[in-house]
């Protein structure tokens, strides 16, 4: 399909949402952290600009409980109402599950990995100069992360945890040397969690990662909606300053510019991704 005819697609599915919806769409989504109130969380807020310039009023509901990713995933494949909208890191697997709007919401940014180690390995870390050099050292990831996959397949030796909490006594405790976290979730879980830990200088990983919106496989509606206001967003630029605003301290702090960078392949990409639309991805600048 071409680009003028997608565009052209997308703006009647808008007109056609906004003339539809007379009342705001109530929208479920997961509580899956435990960081910020709601409307301060980057992705929320996205999705909340981006339907509102697509003409979809909503408001955003957020679960009870924490739902971890894949259950989230499989609520929106079986259709259980328990959700409408779910943003997790993509694979071929759980764009078979759900519906991605294929439109990296964080840039990339969870492919930008910073090692938070033990005082006592940091120093040891931050000599590496190769991933041969970094195959020496295990490192910590959850037990159905897309990156504990992307971490095996690049032959690094990977300590499985279940719990989420209990990682980062785990690597206090020394069950692995190290726990690649993106630069859009390091510094806050230093801050919270990170007594006896450092985030390693002078190093970084990465590879392409990309966090899509997932809904429901037949939600037309909501899927054109999204990707629409999204569309808009972008072009007006409004998409680069809440990005900024909430990832420009972060990104300001990880130098990641002057860092030595460890490229890694990640093979649970899904084809379909958009790596060759340079303007929806972060590089850092040199």
């Amino acid at each position: 399909m071409s680009l003028c005819r997608r565009n052209f697609l997308l703006s009647a599915a808008g007109a056609s949402l906004a003339s539809a919806q007379a009342a705001p769409r109530r929208l479920l989504i997961p509580r899956v952290s435990a960081r910020a109130d709601l409307m301060k969380n980057y992705a929320a807020v996205l999705l909340d600009q981006a339907l509102a310039a697509a003409g979809l009023p909503v408001t955003l509901e957020p679960t009870p409980e924490l739902i971890p990713q894949n259950r989230a995933l499989q609520e929106l494949g079986r259709h259980s109402g328990r959700l409408d909208v779910v943003w997790t890191m993509t694979s071929v697997e759980r764009e078979q599950q759900a519906r991605p709007i294929r439109l990296p919401i964080f840039k990339g940014l969870f492919g930008w990995r910073l090692l938070l180690a033990p005082h006592e390995v940091s120093e040891r870390l931050r000599e590496v100069q190769t991933l041969a050099d970094l195959r020496a050292f295990s490192m910590l990831q959850g037990l159905e992360w897309p990156d504990t996959g992307v971490l095996q397949a690049n032959g690094l030796r990977v300590v499985v945890s279940p719990s989420y909490d209990a990682m980062f006594k785990q690597l206090r405790l020394g069950r692995a040397d190290a726990f690649p976290r993106s630069v859009e979730e390091v510094w806050w879980e230093h801050d919270r969690y990170g007594q006896g830990l450092t985030v390693v200088p002078d190093v970084c990983l990465h590879y392409p990662a990309a966090v899509y919106y997932f809904v429901a496989p037949d939600d037309d509606e909501l899927a054109a909606a999204i990707e629409l206001g999204l569309h808009r967003l972008r072009t007006t630029g409004a998409w680069d300053r809440l990005f900024l605003k909430h990832h420009g301290d972060d990104l300001a702090r990880a130098r990641l510019g002057s860092r030595r960078v460890l490229e890694l392949h990640n093979p649970l990409l899904p084809k379909a991704t958009p790596l060759d639309r340079p303007e929806l991805w972060f590089r850092p600048q040199g």
